[in-house]
């Protein structure tokens, strides 16, 4: 790793697909295990962790920008929500972490840039715990996949031409 730029690196990239090849693949425990021995290694400085968790953050927020349009980036006001698989909304304020930790993140990547936002993010949860760590990641990781499923939603075209 690159331990100089602030940003994520190849290997962080590599790792994080990686991760969301096992999730694409259903492999729920092999995920839960790869993420386990990422948090574990102590091999750099910052650990590997960080750049990973960086670099899924910051997919779904390009994925995001996407699907939903260029005005996502850079908005102080995007709302965020969540919806169960019912269809019902989620109060956000009452996730617990981990996943309240993601949603924030993914929120300050896009209000603040995502160059800007992945320094803010500086070492990623410094203070949790190692299980808070893994649910964290293994969450980021999981929304990206389902969100790479998900259709774009219904929008009036932006093309410019």
């Amino acid at each position: 790793m690159n331990d100089k730029s602030p940003g994520t690196t190849r290997t962080d990239a590599e790792i994080g697909g990686y991760l969301l090849a096992l999730a694409d693949g259903d492999a729920y425990n092999e995920l839960t295990e790869a993420v386990g021995v990422l948090i574990s290694s102590t091999d750099s400085h910052p650990p590997p962790y960080d750049g990973v968790f960086r670099w899924v953050v910051g997919s779904i927020a390009d994925v995001l920008v996407s699907k939903c349009g260029p005005e996502l980036r850079g908005s102080e006001g995007v709302a965020l929500t969540i919806r169960t698989v019912g269809g019902d909304e989620v109060d956000l304020s009452s996730l617990a972490e981990p996943e309240s930790s993601v949603m924030k993140a993914v929120a300050d990547v896009l209000a603040g840039g995502a160059s800007e936002a992945r320094v803010k993010l500086g070492p990623v949860g410094l203070g949790m715990d190692w299980m808070s760590r893994l649910e964290m990641l293994v969450e980021a990781v999981l929304w990206l996949d389902k969100l790479l499923d998900a259709p774009a939603p219904n929008m009036p075209d932006r093309f410019p031409w």
